[in-house]
């Protein structure tokens, strides 16, 4: 029998009201083998076969209505579906159940109630409700927080292959959490992962080769495996390779390609490459300078609090760059990437008190300031603060100087 026959066959069948034909056929739509995916027809003939009592096709109707595929989104049809699918303990229906109330969808949000739904589903040995039993451990959701039973849950899971599991594993033992820290661990986890094709675990492993951590630094190996995640949409790895082209020192230096992956990391709205593309709008690289531009996308990065792009940002109001001249702005721009210890922040902050711009006129805090930021890599700070020493008293000075140890245990660069 050929597969147009087959399918026929099935077609025919399923409309006489076969349920193990509708049921077969609405995976075949819904998986796109054989026949083209169609999730419209998947919809329609899983709900065929869950009026009949197919408690399969009851969970996946109602996963379906949940998310709104194939068939208009409707909360209370999905949770009547998937109540009918759980009462018989069906374990998909009851860990979608969970996700429902983790993420507030058709329902209040209850991680406890989420908990109980992951644990039961855990327990009929679904996979992803164990990752998810792991990760709730981890991160202390409707459950008290506890990293060992994290990696137990994870650890369950990845015997099933779950990717996200495997991933977590390798996290766990590179931060030592719930587990010894083990960066052999960590490569061997990320390798299982990245073997697979999972673009995070392809970045990974990736990251271990470009620092040496478990394997021997490879700074080649390291591209290659960003690259595998990069085609995959990865916007981390996209953004990696293009900061190899920039710097040139792995593959030839090419500025076009850099910023041709910057763009696509971008598009996923990771804020390096945003910051990056403001950076080539500022120097007029590849693109035609543009200060305009370069500031907008700076605030762009700045949603994730990025030191770098909020730098940037206190400079462009500091100079009138691309926006009008506003010193308030721009100390506030500069406070906050100081605080985060980026210490040319901490220089201009400290420039910015001892002229009285922007902020009132205030040599202890400019002090404290340049005392923070010379106690690192910015050497003009050193300058700066034998000039504000000249405008302070005895006492100043000892107050300066207390305030600026208080500064750089909280705000000293952790990079």
């Amino acid at each position: 029998m050929s597969e147009n026959t087959e399918i026929t066959f099935l077609i025919g069948e399923a409309k006489n009201g076969d349920v193990t034909a509708q049921y077969t056929l609405a995976g075949l739509y819904d998986s796109g083998l054989v026949v083209a995916k169609d999730m419209g027809l998947a919809a329609q003939w899983y709900r065929e076969a869950a009026k009949q009592d197919s408690v399969e096709a009851q969970a996946r109707v109602g996963e379906m209505y949940l998310e709104g595929q194939g068939i208009k989104q409707d909360y209370d049809e999905a949770f009547y579906w998937l109540r009918l699918a759980a009462g018989h303990n069906n374990a998909d229906a009851i860990a979608v159940m969970g996700w429902s109330y983790q993420n507030g969808l058709g329902t209040s949000q209850n991680y406890k109630k989420a908990f109980q739904c992951y644990k039961k589903a855990a327990k009929l040995g679904h996979a992803q409700a164990r990752y998810n039993m792991g990760y709730m451990y981890a991160n202390g959701l409707g459950v008290q927080k506890n990293d060992t039973s994290a990696v137990g849950w994870y650890r369950k899971a990845a015997k099933q292959d779950n990717l996200k599991a495997q991933l977590n594993l390798g996290l766990c033992s590179l931060h030592g959490t719930g587990v010894a820290q083990s960066d052999v661990d960590a490569v061997e986890w990320f390798r299982k992962t990245a073997d697979k094709e999972y673009a995070k675990g392809q970045y990974n492993l990736g990251i271990m080769y470009q620092q040496g951590r478990g394997v021997p630094k490879d700074p080649k190996i390291a591209a290659d495996w960003f690259k595998a995640a990069a085609e995959q949409g990865y916007a981390q790895a996209q953004y990696e390779i293009g900061a190899m082209y920039l710097s040139g020192e792995i593959v030839e230096q090419d500025y076009a390609l850099a910023y041709e992956w910057f763009n696509k990391a971008s598009t996923s709205h990771y804020y390096k490459a945003q910051y990056q593309i403001g950076r080539f709008y500022d120097q007029g690289i590849v693109v035609e300078a543009d200060a305009r531009k370069a500031v907008i996308w700076y605030h762009a990065a700045t949603e994730n609090d990025y030191d770098k792009a909020q730098y940037q940002l206190g400079k462009h109001y500091a100079e009138g760059l691309g926006v009008d001249q506003d010193y308030s702005v721009a100390s506030a721009w500069y406070l906050n990437a100081a605080m985060q210890g980026y210490q040319p922040a901490q220089y201009h902050l400290g420039v910015l008190y001892g002229q009285g711009k922007g902020v009132e006129k205030d040599y202890v805090n400019s002090y404290a300031w340049m005392y923070v930021a010379s106690r690192g890599k910015e050497k003009r700070a050193l300058e700066g603060l034998s000039k504000v020493t000249e405008k302070l008293d005895h006492l100043q000075i000892i107050e300066a100087e207390s305030l600026g140890r208080s500064f750089f245990e909280k705000y000293k660069s952790q990079k």
